[in-house]
């Protein structure tokens, strides 16, 4: 087995350091209104060299990196003044354009070792394939091939020469998925990508065409990585101050209608297909949370608050 040892891998020509330096200054120049922090070339270049892994970083290379990368690339402008001070960014960042590059960028400055967990659980399923499996599913699904896999479903049974269209692979709920569409099912199905065996690429002469969906729109219903667009409800709760902005941050990818209510209480109100994967994150937090309506949801919940009690009461 190959193992990664002292090399610099992966910086194929330096490509990926100067993708990295590059990003750096870009958010280091998206300085907030009314800052009084200007840069110069050469107090940008002092604070790459900071990195562990950069050395003999010049002024020279920041202009470079400005020029070539942030303007001509990007076709971002940046404010300079006279004497060649270099001050900000000359324009507002539109959310789109940050998101596509806080993609990348978060990739050099956060730590993320949630998704080391889940690649590692990935890896250790497929020890021999694992990148030749996202790879290869990745480009099936360009060329819209079908595969045919076994897959061991949550209740443990094995489903063997499995035809199903591959869309992509998602990072959801501490798992990786494969998101496929199934025609005998007609219906997206999110498969834990670690539980994917046996994956052989289908000839591509078939007479099956699928759309690949949204990811947003996907899950628009959905705090968890469940699928199923055609039992939505309407769902009520009211909660507390005391865990308003707990409860706000589970349910904000729903677009809930909030509303004050007396004595510091607040009411939300969205759409979800997945209300069970919802009664488990709310009974976390006993009296100062409710679910309202509708009706099945609040029995459900319950049912599953007695079902809990009831290992207790033996």
């Amino acid at each position: 087995m190959v193992r990664k040892k002292d090399n610099n891998f992966p910086n194929p020509e330096g490509k990926i350091n100067v993708l990295k330096r590059y990003l750096h200054i870009l958010a280091l120049l998206q300085s907030p209104p009314g800052t009084n922090e200007t840069w110069n070339a050469a107090r940008l270049a002092q604070l790459l060299s900071l990195e562990e892994d950069e050395k003999d970083i010049s002024d020279s290379h920041v202009r470079k990196y400005i020029k070539d990368h942030i303007e001509n690339e990007l076709g971002i402008s940046v404010d300079r003044t006279q004497g060649g001070l270099i001050t900000a960014l000359a324009e507002d960042l539109d959310p789109d354009m940050q998101l596509e590059i806080a993609r990348v960028y978060s990739d050099f400055v956060v730590k993320d070792s949630t998704r080391d967990m889940i690649l590692q659980k990935f890896i250790a399923a497929n020890p021999d394939r694992a990148l030749w499996t996202l790879a290869r599913i990745y480009f099936a699904a360009l060329e819209k091939r079908m595969i045919q896999c076994s897959y061991k479903t949550n209740e443990g049974q094995l489903l063997t020469g499995w035809k199903l269209c591959p869309c992509y692979f998602i990072f959801r709920n501490n798992n990786l998925y494969l998101i496929v569409y199934d025609v005998d099912m007609k219906k997206y199905l999110p498969l834990v990508a670690e539980r994917i065996q046996n994956i052989v690429v289908c000839d591509k002469k078939h007479d099956i065409s699928w759309e690949v969906p949204d990811v947003d729109e996907l899950f628009a219903t959905s705090l968890s990585a469940f699928i199923d667009n055609t039992n939505i409800v309407e769902v009520t709760i009211r909660y507390s101050q005391v865990v308003k902005t707990i409860i706000e941050n589970i349910i904000a990818s729903l677009q809930p209608a909030i509303q004050k209510e007396p004595n510091n209480w607040h009411r939300a109100t969205f759409t979800i297909s997945d209300y069970l994967y919802l009664c488990k994150q709310l009974v976390l937090y006993g009296r100062e949370v409710e679910i309202v309506s509708p009706h099945k949801v609040r029995q459900a919940m319950i049912h599953m608050l007695k079902e809990s009690l009831s290992v207790y009461e033996q």
